[in-house]
């Protein structure tokens, strides 16, 4: 059995009832046997609502709406109806009855209704004008729109109109009513937007958004992203478009003291039909606008520079770590002890085994047939072999690649090292949730810059964390020849980018869609990377780069790089001139501290 639920509505008392499609049946009945005591006003409403119940809102919910100047009788047996309670999983239509249209009109405007998305107007009264009626401001976000009107000299008969809103001013007529006519949802309610029939549509835009909305020299054209979509729109659904000029304010979209700035406020205020430009949707500006089907999928980061690199003269102490330095220069005092000891002990001069002591620094050692133990001294030259060799091809590998510091990856890493968080205050999504974060810990960290210098200056110090638009915020680095940066891995947002609509626009269903079919085809994504391409930007790696040119390139190798080669033969130098002078002055006096072999 088809379920249904039909929701009565009495203006003057507010009464919900449920029915099933028998209850419905039953209930025009009964309203059929009191025909004698109804108007021939009531009898037509009766007869139309069976005649919607079985034909096309026969797998539709429905709502009536009744002016509060029907006949009570009307009402009471509304009242009296006892249907069961079952419901439907169709569209929802509203059913209103009226015979005065300013009383209904007043009312629903006063009580601030929203228009509904399915509308059946039926007038039992006087013979109002349908244009009239049809082009009425509260009505022009319908999507599904239909009357029923008496018609002139034929009493007792309805006419259908609907409205095509761009394609005529006048009413379209559907024609005269009857249940064979309009027996399918699609017959009473036909397409209302077909296409735009040329319309005109004025558009809010900004070409500050590289690379979906900019000025591209000598010529100063308009291109992006968003110029392909509109184009494509325009040639798909009919209809032309005009340019705002950038809001005075040069704010995005943000709302401060209950008021909206920027391009939304424009389009709050009715300056403009949609915007051009993309934005992030956000709970507070679903409520103030409709916003399109995703175009493109943005995530909000944090930007920080790539660490300084360590300093070039430490080249020579990167290849190990300071625990393994710390082993090395342990197992070579041991050792070389150990030779000195067994030397002593075996009557030989001590320092002529610390020549086994060159192999660390992979030259040859004197052995001789007496020296012992050999089983040591060979597991120690293997040893030194080996540390040699690992030591000598990490340092050609650090020469060819410079060594940085660990980059930060987390938040927790990010405020441990005692870094803030910077953003640009232009009114947009970035800077008004950094500014509403309910993370108070964040929020005492963040310090937002209306101008841009200020926001980059901050970066460049590495001091602050530049937190924007994944998809903008790398093109104005590298606008400002700032190649060296790289992003966190953790995202502060990931969101998709809408178009801006009005509230309560019924033709907006058309964007959508087309909308929604160039983002699934990828049209998006292909007109994102080939403006990429023409502004001649390139990542690591490449165009879905999270990082700058500069971030991990290759550099030459140059004598800077040697420094700590030079360093330690002059510190080398300086102690071999201090031993040699030591030896001269005991010389001179007789003696010597070291002996002689």
């Amino acid at each position: 059995m088809e379920l249904k639920l039909v929701i009565l509505v009495l203006l003057v008392t507010p009464t919900i009832i449920t029915a099933a499609p028998d209850g419905l049946t039953k209930f025009a009945a009964k309203w059929s046997l009191q025909a004698a005591n109804m108007s021939d006003v009531s009898w037509l409403g009766v007869q139309v609502l069976q005649q919607v119940v079985e034909g096309p809102a026969s797998k539709a919910s429905l709502t009536l709406l009744f002016s509060p100047s029907l006949p009570i009788i009307v009402q009471n047996v509304i009242l009296r109806e006892q249907p069961l309670q079952f419901l439907s999983t169709g569209p929802l239509l509203h059913l209103v009855f009226f015979d005065n249209f300013p009383v209904f009109l007043n009312f629903v405007l006063l009580k601030t209704i929203v228009a509904p998305r399915n509308l059946l107007l039926v007038n039992l009264g006087s013979d109002y004008d349908a244009s009239t009626l049809l082009k009425e401001p509260w009505l022009s976000g319908v999507y599904n729109l239909a009357l029923l009107t008496p018609v002139s000299g034929d009493p007792g008969s309805l006419a259908a109109f609907t409205l095509l809103p761009f394609c005529s001013p006048s009413p379209h007529y559907l024609g005269h009513w009857n249940p064979q006519t309009f027996s399918i949802w699609e017959s009473l309610f036909p397409d209302r937007f077909p296409n735009t029939c040329q319309a005109t549509f004025h558009l809010c835009s900004w070409t500050a958004d590289k690379p979906l909305l900019y000025l591209k020299n000598p010529d100063n054209k308009i291109v992006g992203v968003q110029m392909n979509m509109i184009e494509q729109l325009a040639n798909k659904l009919n209809f032309s478009y005009t340019l705002s000029h950038p809001p005075v304010d040069e704010k995005w979209g943000v709302m401060e003291n209950g008021k909206w700035l920027g391009m939304l406020g424009m389009l709050h205020r009715g300056e403009c039909n949609f915007t051009l430009n993309s934005f992030f949707a956000s709970i507070e500006r679903n409520k103030a606008f409709s916003m399109s089907y995703n175009t493109i999928q943005d995530y909000v980061k944090i930007f920080l520079k790539v660490p300084a690199p360590l300093p070039e003269w430490a080249n020579l102490v990167k290849p190990f770590s300071l625990l393994i330095w710390g082993l090395l220069v342990t197992a070579t005092i041991l050792v070389s002890s150990c030779f000195a000891i067994q030397a002593v002990c075996q009557g030989r001069e001590w320092n002529t085994e610390l020549g086994l002591l060159r192999a660390v620094v992979a030259q040859s050692a004197p052995l001789r047939s007496n020296q012992s133990p050999r089983l040591l001294m060979y597991l120690w030259l293997i040893t030194c072999l080996i540390l040699c060799a690992a030591f000598t091809s990490t340092l050609v590998g650090i020469f060819t690649r410079p060594d940085f510091p660990p980059r930060i990856t987390s938040m927790a890493q990010l405020f441990a090292v005692g870094k803030r968080l910077t953003a640009h205050d232009a009114g947009a999504f970035t800077s008004d949730a950094l500014k509403n974060t309910p993370n108070k810990t964040v929020r005492s960290l963040i310090d937002l810059y209306p101008e841009m210098d200020k926001v980059l200056a901050s970066m460049q110090t590495r001091s602050h964390g530049f937190v924007g638009s994944f998809l903008y915020t790398r093109l104005i680095l590298m606008e400002n020849n700032i190649n060296d940066w790289y992003t966190m891995n953790e995202i502060f947002f990931a969101i998709g980018r809408s178009i801006a609509f009005r509230k309560n626009v019924p033709w907006q269903t058309k964007f959508d869609r087309a909308i929604k079919s160039m983002a699934q085809t990828g049209l998006f994504e292909h007109w994102l990377k080939t403006e990429i391409r023409s502004l001649k930007y390139t990542f690591e790696p490449h165009d879905d780069g999270d990082q700058g040119v500069g971030a991990g390139v290759e550099r030459p190798l140059t004598t800077n790089h040697l420094k700590g080669l030079f360093l330690l033969l002059g510190i080398a130098w300086v102690i071999s001139c201090g031993v040699f002078c030591f030896e001269m002055m005991h010389k001179s006096y007789g003696c010597s501290l070291l002996p002689t072999p």
